[in-house]
């Protein structure tokens, strides 16, 4: 996933736990946060919690092949931009960081949520 973002000359920057990947947030300020549900050590809505506290204006795209206890209200409260459903469409996933990355850069503040991305379009799950 990585390697194919990086193809769309994105800066990508890899953490495979929360305490990397926050260490990782706070040395490189990304723009968008793309990060899984399931962690060893934290579970993706701790780990948006804390990046959100950390960078407030980042667009945070959280992905899960398993959604137990996982809402619109709770996506909506942490600021979530899109969630993925796995397995993650990566054509469909690469167009939607190079959109916030865009948006990012034009001194736009952190996207609203918009919903699920399961087939390639985004929009709000029922």
């Amino acid at each position: 996933m990585a390697d194919f973002l990086r193809r769309a000359t994105l800066s990508v920057e890899t953490a495979f736990d929360a305490a990397t990947a926050l260490a990782a947030a706070t040395k490189f300020e990304p723009r968008v946060v793309l990060l899984d549900y399931n962690l060893p050590d934290m579970n993706g809505v701790q780990l948006a919690e804390a990046i959100r506290a950390l960078l407030p204006s980042s667009a945070i795209i959280m992905m899960s092949g398993r959604i137990d206890g996982l809402s619109e209200e709770t996506l909506h409260a942490l600021g979530i931009t899109v969630f993925v459903n796995k397995p993650v469409p990566l054509g469909p996933l690469r167009q939607a960081v190079v959109k916030l990355v865009e948006a990012s850069s034009k001194g736009e503040q952190a996207p609203q949520p918009k919903g699920w991305l399961s087939t390639g379009t985004g929009g709000t799950r029922h």
